[in-house]
Parts: structure tokens; sequence; C-alpha cells
């Protein structure tokens, strides 16, 4: 008898029905911005970065301060006091980075002369290391010079190395300045035979060990988390779809069936 209404009330509840599958489950689904930032990598050339590093494309509260990186002509790089390392390779599983000082990258005349330092706070050195003492300005007939002299902010220097330590060596004594460098063990084995290998034992290299706690930004990673930094609490802290958490995310409630509301205005 009224099917204008009839039509009317079949509308009504075909828009309900549509908004309840279309419009709720869009506004549900909007990510934290924080899990999408952190979610992306680093690439520097041909080497992928993701936590506890940041830096470009990842915010600085993807990562624990220590770890921000650099990209230059491809190349990845970390600042460390006054070192800038180059860095060559990472292991993830491992927690190690292969680095490279940039200011020896291109021979063992640099513009300054500065001992290795590292950030003790988040790395160690790695394992199967020895130190390259590099001695400059010593001017001693009976030290083997290798190469060139170098020029040092003006000064002209002949230079000369060590990779063991020698109870009679004059040279921390009378040279006028030193620098050590990590190289490995492999390396230093043959620069004792060959001295020409100093440029490749240098740009070899060494590795650092980063110290983080992998099992809890497992356990993020596995609830589907992304691990981050709280740069309120300076703490770790997991980036969930929806808002952090301290430790894991929670399942994400999904809207796979229709509301009360929607049958009541179907059936009704």
């Amino acid at each position: 008898m009224y099917p204008n209404s009839f039509s009317i009330s079949s509308l009504l509840a075909l828009f309900f029905f549509l908004f309840a599958l279309i419009g709720v489950p869009t506004t549900l689904c909007v990510d934290d911005p924080r899990y999408s930032d952190c979610r992306t990598t680093i690439r520097c050339g041909s080497i992928a970065f993701d936590y506890p590093f940041w830096g470009m494309n990842r915010a600085n509260y993807c990562g624990p301060p220590g770890f921000e990186l650099k990209c230059e002509d491809e190349v990845a790089k970390i600042t460390m006091g006054q070192n800038t390392l180059r860095i060559l390779d990472v292991n993830p599983r491992q927690q190690i980075l292969q680095v490279a000082r940039e200011d020896y990258w291109n021979g063992y005349c640099p513009t300054e002369l500065i001992n290795t330092t590292i950030d003790f706070n988040h790395f160690d050195f790695g394992s199967n290391l020895r130190n390259l003492t590099l001695f400059y300005g010593c001017y001693l007939p009976s030290v083997v010079i290798f190469g060139n002299n170098c020029t040092i902010n003006g000064a002209i220097m002949d230079v000369s190395y060590a990779v063991t330590s020698l109870l009679v060596d004059p040279r921390p004594v009378v040279c006028q300045r030193s620098v050590i460098v990590p190289i490995y063990e492999r390396a230093s084995q043959i620069l004792e035979g060959n001295p020409l290998t100093v440029n490749d034992a240098l740009k070899g290299g060494f590795e650092l060990q980063w110290e983080v706690d992998s099992d809890r930004c497992r356990r993020c990673s596995d609830s589907d988390g992304v691990c981050g930094y709280n740069q309120t609490t300076n703490s770790f802290i997991c980036f969930c779809r929806d808002q952090p958490s301290e430790t894991t995310c929670s399942p994400t409630t999904q809207v796979n069936e229709m509301t009360p509301l929607t049958l009541n205005i179907l059936t009704g």
C-alpha cells in the first residue's frame, strides 16, 4: 500500500550499510605516522639500514642518539667524536659495522692528525683487530720510512709505522706526532712484510659492534611493531599502527561483521 515509504526505507538501510562497511574501517586503518616513518629503511649505495640507525628519510625517533647516518656520494657515514667513519658493510644479525676512517681513505697524509675515537656508549671494537700506529716527524736515520713525506698544516713530516710494540722503539718519545688506527689482524700480518700495503690496510677498515637490546626489538617486530626511541624517557619504544607501546603491539581490531545498528536497520 505504501510503495514510496518502502523505497525510502530501503535506501536508508542501504546507506547505513555502506557507511558501516566502508566509512568505519577506513577510519580505523589510519596508521600512526611514526609507525610509517620508522618502517622505512635507509638506503645508501648498496647498503640498507634500519633500527637502531636513523637519518635522512628516518626521523630521529626511529633510533637512539649516536646512530645518525649521513649519505654522501652514495657512501654511508657515521660521526664519532672528531672522526668521520665511512661504512663499508653492515651485519644486522651480529650487530657489526665494518668501517674505515674517512680522513685516511685516500692515503696516510690527512689534513689533521687525530687519534681514532669511538662512541663507547653505543659501540665497541670488534675482534681480530690490531693497532696500526703511524708516526709523523721522527727524523731518525735508523727508522725505515715508507712512501713519500706528508705535508700537514704546512709542515713536512716523514712517516713510519708499527703494528707491534717494541721495547726499544724510540719513536713514541722522539716523534712529533703519532696516530693509532685499528686494522684487521690479517692486514697487519701482511703489513709486517710489505710496507706498500699500508693504504690497503687503512682502506680495509675495522669492525665495530653496536650495543642495543636486540631481543626487545625482536619481540616488537614479531608483534608487527616497529622499533624506535622515546625521546622523552630516553628509552626503547615500540611503534604500533594505532599507538606506541613500551613493549609489544596488541592485535589490531578488525571490523569484519556488520554492527548491531546495521542489522536492526536492515531487519526493522
